[in-house]
């Protein structure tokens, strides 16, 4: 790889063609490569270069061909015409089942895995400097064979050992070789292998069902390589952690199927007890974990709002469509312009949907961990964390849910039974947090019908059981209560000096803070959350971090001397 003379000609080293390698512009090696036997390793650079031009190319190719096959159907029934003697549908139908007698070979294709397992092992056995010089083609064909032959041909992977591709996707996604892999869509991608080769599946899956010869490790007593494998119980929850924020890189739409596959995945790992001693040591790194948290809330908030939008408008054209003589009233341009619009807004909410299914879930199981919750009540947290609960329930709950209810909602994953059950147990996880029940009260979201309606259709439907069911349905009760302190608490401070308030949020400082690249002061939490999302000062722009702001002691000391004597002024007989 580092020279034509090393590879025997195999690798396009200069000019438009080179190949790209894994790290960012890798520094030269320290020592030449200098086999004993140069036969072999070029044989094996032959044969990885054949593989990415021959079947990594052509599965890839195969992918595109089904999505144009089940579009063009699709179309097709849409416009009432006949699929089955459709020329050009029968056309990429015919290329579809031409290129399947090919890479569909199980001969080629068990051999294809055994290769993607060698080439995995070399891999794992390269030393650090070479690594990040080897083709970045290498992983991104390994990841492409091993989706392509679980989604396509799961059946022809039994008994296949792929025990090298797993530890070498757990080694690539740990942080300590991030820097061996800087292209995010690749490192997605060994995130997707994990899902769609390794992960066990479960009676709700509707993946292909890999044989357990492939995702269990038979020196383990047949365990999943997930939960039995030391490298993977060490490294992989953070690294999955750190690959969801990683994937917004990616594309709009990969990066909803990508976090739904490592939200299941970190399901998965959060179950295990093999697992937990990582989940801990990631809540000790608390700067890290809050800005995942901050990511996933803010994602909960962009997506349910995209959803709960256009399901209103899919319901709307879908009764168009089921009226025959208000739907032939109107002009081919009208039927073709909604139609299109139809198509885009059930495409963003299968997408969407699954990932909004995954993320309460996640916020859920989280959350029963009380470290974790303790982070998520945070005063630059708790908030965000009420708002969006909150956001999410009055879109399921309020006056307008009825027009969620489209036709079939399975086929766009939309699940609002689950999706409020799951909501309901994160609200029962923190109805006794005192700080969580202040903030809902504070919410522009909140009233006391909506959160008593919800503890009915909870009850009604059986949705939570026990404990949980008991302390959802006392949590209307509290946030009452808490809302009378919210109104005692800002009766006191109504008349507050002005240079008591906060001037981004307007409300009352509690722990003031001075801002070094501005001058200006501000509470704690305003500034911690701004910065979740925006590293820069809000008044002037300029790059700033959290462990710059510094203590206003002698404001704080004014604020507290000042709120005492309130306290006493209202308390004197």
């Amino acid at each position: 790889v580092s020279s034509p003379d090393d590879h025997g000609g195999v690798f396009t080293t200069s000019g438009a063609d080179a190949v790209t390698l894994l790290g960012d512009n890798p520094p030269p090696p320290s020592q030449l490569y200098d086999p004993k036997n140069r036969f072999i390793p070029q044989c094996f650079f032959f044969c990885a270069q054949s593989l990415h031009l021959g079947l990594a190319s052509s599965s890839n190719f195969h992918s595109g061909l089904v999505r144009q096959v089940n579009h063009t159907a699709w179309n097709l029934r849409q416009r009432n015409l006949d699929v089955q003697h459709d020329p050009n549908f029968n056309h990429i139908l015919t290329m579809q089942y031409a290129n399947e007698t090919s890479i569909l070979s199980p001969e080629m294709l068990g051999d294809s895995l055994r290769f993607c397992n060698l080439l995995a092992g070399f891999l794992l056995k390269i030393d650090d400097e070479s690594l990040p010089r080897m083709p970045e083609h290498f992983v991104d064909d390994i990841c492409e064979i091993l989706s392509f032959a679980a989604k396509y041909a799961s059946k022809e992977m039994a008994g296949i050992d792929l025990g090298n591709v797993f530890r070498a996707v757990v080694k690539l996604l740990s942080p300590k070789y991030a820097y061996a892999v800087r292209n995010y869509n690749i490192r997605a991608k060994l995130g997707d292998v994990l899902h769609e080769v390794f992960l066990p599946p479960s009676s709700t899956d509707k993946r292909s069902s890999v044989p357990s010869s492939v995702s269990c490790d038979p020196i383990a007593g047949g365990q999943p390589y997930l939960i039995s494998d030391s490298s993977a119980q060490e490294t992989l929850a953070p690294s999955l952690l750190l690959l969801y924020g990683e994937v917004e890189q990616t594309g709009y739409y990969d990066k909803m199927s990508y976090r739904a596959h490592i939200a299941t995945l970190l399901q998965y790992l959060w179950e295990s007890k093999e697992h937990r001693p990582a989940f801990r040591r990631i809540t000790q790194k608390k700067e890290s974990f809050i800005k995942f948290a901050n990511g996933i809330m803010n994602e909960t908030n962009s997506l349910i709002a995209s959803v709960m939008e256009k399901l209103p408008e899919i319901r709307r054209v879908q009764l168009q469509m089921a009226n025959s003589q208000e739907w032939s009233a109107l002009t081919e341009e009208q039927r073709e312009t909604m139609t299109s619009r139809h198509e885009e807004n059930e495409q963003q909410v299968t997408h969407a949907l699954p990932l909004c299914n995954r993320t309460l879930q996640m916020l859920g199981f989280l959350n029963t961990d009380s470290d974790i919750r303790g982070l998520f009540l945070l005063e630059e947290m708790c908030p965000r964390l009420a708002n969006m609960l909150l956001h999410v329930l009055t879109k399921l709950v309020g006056s307008k849910g009825l027009e969620l209810k489209v036709d079939n909602p399975e086929s766009y994953n939309f699940r609002p039974k689950e999706m409020l059950r799951d909501l309901c147990a994160i609200f029962a996880t923190f109805a006794d947090a005192e700080g969580f029940q202040i903030e809902c009260a504070k919410s522009g979201y909140y009233n006391n019908e909506l959160m008593v309606k919800s503890v009915k259709t909870c009850s009604k439907l059986s949705l939570l059981t026990g404990n949980s069911m008991d302390e959802f349905s006392s949590l209307p009760s509290k946030i009452e209560t808490a809302a009378l302190a919210v109104e005692d608490d800002e009766a006191l401070t109504q008349d507050a000096p002005e240079e008591f308030i906060d001037p981004l949020m307007c409300t009352f400082m509690k722990d003031p803070v001075f801002l070094p690249t501005s001058g200006n002061i501000i509470d704690r939490s305003t500034i911690t959350q701004h910065l979740l999302n925006d590293p820069h000062d809000p008044f002037n722009r300029k790059d700033l971090t959290i462990d710059k702001v510094q203590p206003a002691t002698e404001l704080k000391e004014k604020i507290t001397k000042w709120l005492n004597e309130k306290r006493a002024a209202k308390n004197a007989p």
